[in-house]
């Protein structure tokens, strides 16, 4: 844009005053007031368009705290760079705020689609941002409906009214019912919850499928189990055999129908992958129960020849299914688990759920400076500050679990 150049969001003001001038006073006629006055909408013109990726889902945590969790988007439809001030999630009903974010917070919990892992408040001309919201209720109820409140700072040589620099967007509907009640996937002592919500690799694992924006592992964990002395291995680091989360038994969550088996790729050495990241390939050895309700129970990173199920088998729960192995991946042995609206990996919308019993045992570091000790199998820290029994929880990240013993399903 050159300088000086009109904003186009004013040049387009200006043309339509004038087309509607031209065809209500006509060259050659005489100026009358039009017959019929076409409805009109009170509203004002933003520097911001608002919408959510999928209906906001809330679940209780571990921490035994309601959370609400979604992805706000923001488009800059302004020709200039806008920096966003603040954000604020508001019950729609009571108008009671939800979560306040600005500064760092605000710059912390944003980022392109694109560039997941690169903070920024700052919208480029035409670009898109995601808000990724974990809004931790509190003790509040679950709102119906949740509405967003937006300010940016002044753009830099973009005469925006003040009226302009923040704006209320339409409320958004949210999804109230209980997340999905499930048994174990696994059992026995010190399995790391890594990378579970609300943030991390898997939260903001948003995937361009057909021309739309789909985020599968919302709600997904990668479970890692630590020896007696909370070590991720013993040997060779990259031998899958090193670590105790290798050959593991997996069991179903919930009674359901096996509609995805996969079975065939070979277990992989850390830091090896043969597989183009697809939507159709993703998670090498996997499957996928169908367990009601629009849900389906997945399961990826499975070892080669442990698949005891096939497509259309009924299962219950508690039944063995498969074995953790390390195939489709470059991160090493562990179970990849989450539940979706539909049995794909990628292609899916992320679904809350939680676990009905589980002891929490105590949290490791944030994932960022836990992994190198995936590196050098050293034992990890474990604080186990707040360790106790839950029930109907998820587990957060850097959570550290026992999972009861799984009484056997057919």
């Amino acid at each position: 844009m050159g300088a000086g150049r009109p904003s186009v969001m004013w040049s387009r003001r200006a043309s339509i005053a004038i087309a509607v001038a031209v065809l209500v006073c006509g060259p050659g006629t005489a100026c009358s007031a039009p017959q019929t006055a076409p409805p009109t909408t009170a509203g004002t013109i933003t520097p911001l368009l608002d919408s959510t990726l999928s209906t906001p889902r809330w679940f209780t945590g571990s921490d035994e705290q309601a959370h609400l969790a979604y992805e706000l988007l923001l488009t800059n439809v302004v020709p200039a760079p806008v920096v966003l001030n603040t954000v604020d999630v508001l019950d729609a009903d009571s108008g009671a705020t939800l979560i306040h974010l600005t500064g760092e917070q605000l710059r912390s919990a944003t980022s392109a689609p694109t560039s997941a892992d690169t903070p920024t408040d700052r919208l480029p001309p035409s670009s898109v941002a995601v808000v990724w919201l974990d809004i931790p209720l509190a003790g509040a109820p679950v709102p119906a409906k949740v509405t967003h409140r937006i300010a940016i700072d002044r753009p830099v040589g973009l005469p925006l009214p003040t009226a302009q620099l923040s704006f209320t967007g339409a409320p958004v509907e949210v999804d109230r019912r209980a997340p999905v009640k499930l048994g174990p996937p696994l059992t026995g002592p010190r399995w790391t919850a890594l990378g579970s919500c609300c943030d991390g690799p898997h939260r903001r694992a948003l995937y361009p499928v057909s021309g739309r924006w789909y985020l599968g592992q919302r709600f997904a964990i990668d479970f890692n189990q630590l020896d007696a002395e909370n070590r991720p291995g013993v040997g060779d680091p990259l031998s899958p055999n090193s670590f105790p989360t290798f050959g593991q038994p997996v069991y179903a969550v919930a009674d359901g129908t096996v509609v995805e088996a996969v079975d065939g790729s070979p277990d992989l050495k850390v830091g090896e992958a043969r597989e183009d990241p697809l939507p159709d390939n993703a998670g090498g050895n996997r499957v996928a129960i169908d367990i009601g309700d629009g849900r389906f129970a997945q399961y990826a990173h499975l070892r080669q020849g442990s698949v005891a199920v096939h497509p259309g088998d009924r299962v219950t729960r508690g039944r063995h299914i498969a074995d953790v192995g390390s195939s489709g991946t470059s991160g090493g042995p562990h179970l990849h688990f989450q539940v979706s609206d539909r049995p794909s990996l990628v292609v899916a919308d992320g679904m809350p759920y939680v676990f009905d019993a589980f002891e929490l045992t105590g949290r490791t570091p944030p994932l960022a400076d836990v992994v190198k000790y995936y590196d050098t199998l050293e034992p990890i820290p474990i604080s186990t500050a707040g360790a106790g029994p839950r029930h109907d929880a998820l587990p957060l990240g850097s959570d550290v679990l026992t999972f009861p013993a799984v009484d056997g399903g057919g």
